[in-house]
């Protein structure tokens, strides 16, 4: 797995399930250090592990009282916005977080559209659990320690992802003339995603609907979706004026939380030829070949 520790001072909490070694012995009050990770991690926050400038998630714990509170990452690090956490017992306690931040918290709803997809940040719901800290070890990590024996307590993707990447078949110049878009079908677009549980899934009410994207001269484009159960989604892939269609069968019925669904779309002169869908990180899924005429 590749994933990139992010250091994050926020406030002052110690790991029992997800710790460090540190251990603060102040009597004062103790408010916390926080380290994050974001697992199976590419390149951006929206498809792996960076944060950015202002970037907000929201840390809750029960013990204590907090919940939903705010830390923005500025200059490599989370600082508070305005409530600070500190520590009132010597007891661990555990923490939970989420992104993107959400003053009401609880269950948000959105829609995965076209225009949402032009701010895939908004709509890439994180979640990280089981980072437990006491005033003796002030540092909450939401980091992945399984590979030292611990347990992963990193922050996760909680939708789903399909990247196409579009190649140039036989007759056909990317030179001279490129894919303008694409339409995939039958998805569901709206639904929720549970602040306090990580849970994002469609609305139960939501009808199917289409989803078009503008390539804009790109060759690689990826939409966020929430997970749901679907045997296969129809592709119209629009080139020179035409459409070019397929059907992309979905690897065990369902786009399911963290993965990143990929196939490649070789556009030839009277048809597509669609490669195995693979699974990537996010989290790697591959399926069968298709091809798609006019």
């Amino acid at each position: 797995m590749n994933t990139r520790l992010l250091p994050i001072a926020v406030l002052a909490l110690c790991a029992v399930a997800c710790t460090n070694d540190n251990e603060n012995l102040n009597d004062g009050p103790v408010a916390a250090v926080i380290n994050a990770e974001i697992s199976d991690a590419v390149a951006t926050r929206a498809s792996g592990t960076t944060w950015a400038e202002r970037d907000k998630i929201g840390i809750s714990e029960s013990r204590f009282g907090y919940t939903n509170v705010p830390y923005r990452w500025e200059s490599g690090k989370f600082t508070p916005t305005g409530t600070i956490i500190f520590f009132q017992d010597d007891d661990p306690t555990t923490f939970s977080a989420y992104y993107p931040y959400d003053a009401d918290g609880g269950t948000l709803t959105a829609t995965t559209d076209a225009t949402a997809q032009q701010n895939q940040p908004a709509i890439d719901f994180l979640y990280a659990t089981g980072a437990t800290a006491s005033t003796h070890n002030p540092e909450v990590n939401f980091t992945d320690d399984t590979d030292a024996g611990g347990t992963d307590c990193s922050f996760h993707h909680c939708m789903s992802q399909i990247t196409l990447t579009f190649k140039e078949g036989s007759s056909v110049d990317f030179s001279t003339i490129q894919p303008t878009g694409y339409t995939l079908s039958g998805l569901m677009l709206t639904g929720s995603f549970d602040t306090t549980t990580g849970t994002a899934e469609t609305d139960a009410n939501a009808q199917t609907a289409d989803l078009t994207m503008e390539l804009d001269g790109a060759l690689t484009s990826s939409v966020i979706l929430f997970p749901q159960s679907t045997t296969s989604i129809e592709l119209s892939v629009y080139y020179n004026s035409q459409p070019y269609t397929a059907t992309l069968t979905i690897p065990d019925g369902a786009l399911k939380a963290g993965n990143n669904y990929t196939w490649t779309v070789t556009v030839r002169n009277k048809d597509l030829s669609i490669e195995s869908a693979k699974i990537t990180d996010w989290n790697p899924v591959t399926g069968g070949n298709v091809s798609a005429d006019l």
